[in-house]
């Protein structure tokens, strides 16, 4: 189930020799020291290089789960492209379900206090683990894009249950979990409500127009070549936040922004939705652990945006 891809071994082979490289020009740079900035250019690269292949390649951890009081049924089920996915499925005592989505590098047990709440306030959930992670195939995640088909074959799969009502299903997804609710909603009509927390950029436009400051005048180009780096390994076109999160409307979403980096790119894509929009801004808060600086807040708030978008 597991078994790496040609990809992943080519992108792994890629880093290595990028080290070697830079271990060879470092001997050079010991006698000539201008081949220093060499190492320096090497080593920028490489530090992109790795970054794109963590995103595209995360570390799986395992779907395990202590006993909770959470009666959960363990299923697999096939996402719209094919590949198995596994999840956990809790029925619903207010006809309501909710699918939840995992940030990278993580799994479904990485949502069990979500799904916690949302029990204890009536609702189903079901928590699946996205490609690359988990218990489910695959070997390469796609921020989002791919992934929309593990969201629409997961609510393909609610939507064939005869305890789930198909007019109140809605996602909540934390950073990666994110970008795939926000695509997925574009595969399905199905997803009544959104609750994006800690939604990032996927692509250059999610910056935002011309560079402003220095800082972004200097960040400009790596992120250039970071977003080139990773459509090469994934093999895919990253589409940007901007350009799609308008087309949900009108169904209502929900923007959770933690930290000052994250809330400023919340603003443009909260600027670029349509109407039925709320954004809630924690600025003292670390990415993907909005619900660990306040959970008494943002339980109430989560709860009550369901209660009103489905109940």
């Amino acid at each position: 189930m597991y078994r790496k891809s040609w990809r992943y071994h080519r992108d792994s082979a890629l880093l290595w020799l990028t080290f070697i490289l830079m271990i060879i020009v470092a001997g050079i740079a010991l006698n000539r020291p201008v081949y220093w900035l060499v190492v320096l250019l090497i080593w920028a690269i490489r530090s992109l290089l790795r970054r794109a292949f963590i995103f595209a390649h995360p570390f799986r951890q395992l779907s395990w789960m202590d006993e909770t009081f959470l009666d959960f049924r363990e299923v697999t089920f096939p996402a719209r492209d094919g590949l198995t996915l596994f999840g956990r499925f809790v029925r619903s005592r207010n006809q309501a379900t909710i699918l939840l989505l995992h940030p990278l590098s993580s799994s479904s047990n990485k949502m069990l206090l979500y799904a916690e709440a949302l029990v204890n306030a009536g609702y189903g959930v079901f928590m699946i683990d996205l490609r690359a992670h988990g218990s489910s195939d695959g070997d390469t995640s796609t921020n989002g894009l791919r992934e929309a088909d593990d969201v629409a074959g997961a609510v393909d799969y609610l939507l064939h249950r005869l305890d789930v009502n198909g007019q109140k299903i809605g996602v909540l997804g934390v950073s990666l979990g994110a970008q795939a609710a926000l695509r997925g909603a574009l595969k399905t009509d199905c997803l009544r409500a959104i609750v994006l927390d800690g939604l990032g950029p996927a692509a250059m436009p999610d910056h935002g127009d011309q560079p402003k400051s220095l800082q972004e005048w200097i960040s400009y180009p790596f992120n250039w070549i970071y977003y080139r780096l990773y459509e090469f390994m994934t093999a895919s076109k990253q589409i940007s936040v901007i350009e799609i999160i308008g087309k949900i409307a009108p169904r209502p979403i929900l923007l959770i922004a933690s930290g000052k980096r994250n809330i400023s790119f919340s603003r443009l894509f909260f600027q670029a939705a349509n109407e039925l929009k709320e954004l809630w801004e924690l600025p003292e808060a670390e990415h993907k652990a909005a619900i660990l600086q306040d959970s008494h807040e943002y339980i109430q708030r989560v709860v009550g945006f369901f209660d009103k978008t489905l109940l």
